[in-house]
């Protein structure tokens, strides 16, 4: 039966959460006692001790600070997903501090992929003093042209065969600090939320092989955790899924309750994090930081956000995906069960905040989704419609 919501969207504050103490070999729960906000009254989360260096927008930024210890950082970026604009907005936050960058992007530079953001906008690196190049992560040393770093990241190996070379040649050239961006997506499902670091992880995951890996060959290192992105020049559709159906005017199938609870995070938080970890290398030393905000949003929420960011109506039907016959990895770009973490080692280790504003962030989304037209280019609903179809759910022509 298809269930028509039309309720507040509801933000998860973990500040509404009991934070316990933090050690680096235990880490105890979060009492479970949540209050929940509408975003009619959602407030403007606490700024960044990094805020003097924030961007607005990827087009043309100026940031006003300055590293206390000038250091050489080289980030070997992916070339596709949600991680990839990761790379693009640390060079911008790491130039803005003062230090030196280079930014290693998978692939060649005059492949189709790199006519697309944020590789378009790589121009504003190299206007602000940094360096980019392209090649194999394996081939790094040649790609460099034997150059020594103080610092290195990998935002791009998801398992050991693809991070080991850069590891090694890390720690054969000299690097004195290694970064890791992992994914929240290693820890094992749980009944007690949200995830913290020094929780369950599973196994096989590959990302948990390159972490092991990393602690046994750097003294100083530390591996970042992130959920879902957002920001200025992502490439991965999650709230464009969203917008697709909003601007025209179509049901949001959600599966589930859609009271599900995720994570949202703007790129700039995570750079901001990643930022204070090259300063602060003592205090970020050995660590994993959950890199995400401090808020969980549901489902639901996240639509009718997408709605108002674009000032229209939505009309939500949740439904059983194995009632209607549809897989729903395929039919909705988030998990479909609760999954959000808290990122209390950034804020307990380096005295981080967060300042993604969901409401906010998404009016910046979606007045790139209307610039660049894809609300006039033409969407495949086929699955929509055969959820929609099994519901009995008309749809608009």
């Amino acid at each position: 039966m298809a269930t028509i919501t039309s309720s507040s969207s509801l933000l998860l504050s973990s500040s509404s959460f009991k934070l316990l103490p933090l050690s680096h070999s235990s880490i105890s729960r979060l009492s479970f006692s949540s209050s929940f906000h509408s975003s009619s009254s959602l407030s403007i989360l606490p700024q960044s001790s990094l805020s003097s260096r924030r961007f607005g927008t990827h087009v043309g930024f100026t940031i006003n600070a300055s590293a206390a210890e000038k250091k050489k950082v080289l980030i070997v970026n992916t070339n596709t997903g949600g991680h990839a604009i990761i790379g693009f907005y640390f060079a911008k936050e790491l130039l803005g501090a003062g230090h030196a960058v280079t930014i290693l992007t998978v692939g060649e530079e005059g492949s189709d992929k790199m006519k697309k953001p944020p590789f378009s906008s790589f121009s504003e690196i190299v206007s602000a003093g940094g360096r980019t190049v392209w090649g194999n992560p394996a081939e790094v040393a040649s790609i460099v042209g034997g150059q020594a770093f103080d610092v290195v990241l990998d935002n791009n190996g998801k398992d050991l065969e693809a991070v080991r070379p850069v590891i090694d040649w890390a720690k054969s050239s000299g690097a004195k600090q290694f970064l890791f961006i992992s994914s929240a997506g290693i820890y094992k499902l749980t009944d007690e939320l949200p995830h913290v670091e020094g929780d369950a992880v599973k196994a096989d995951a590959g990302h948990v092989g390159v972490e092991k890996y990393i602690a046994e060959t750097f003294d100083s290192w530390a591996v970042f955790r992130p959920q879902y992105m957002i920001g200025s020049g992502n490439n991965k559709d999650s709230e464009e899924w969203f917008f697709d159906r909003i601007v025209r005017d179509r049901p949001v199938p959600i599966p589930g309750s859609g009271l599900q609870l995720t994570n949202i995070s703007h790129a700039r938080d995570l750079s901001s994090l990643l930022t204070l970890a090259v300063e602060k290398p003592e205090a970020a030393s050995q660590s994993i930081f959950n890199s995400v905000s401090d808020r969980a949003v549901t489902l639901n929420g996240i639509a009718k956000l997408c709605a108002q960011a674009a000032g229209r109506p939505v009309n939500i039907v949740n439904y059983d995906p194995k009632a209607v016959g549809v897989d729903a990895k395929k039919a909705f770009p988030f998990r479909t069960q609760h999954f959000y973490a808290e990122p209390r080692a950034a804020k307990t280790k380096l005295g981080w905040s967060a300042t993604t504003n969901l409401p906010e962030d998404l009016k910046e989304r979606f007045e790139d989704y209307i610039k660049i037209g894809r609300d006039k280019k033409p969407i495949n609903f086929e699955l929509d419609d055969k959820i929609l179809e099994a519901l009995k759910v008309p749809v608009p022509v």
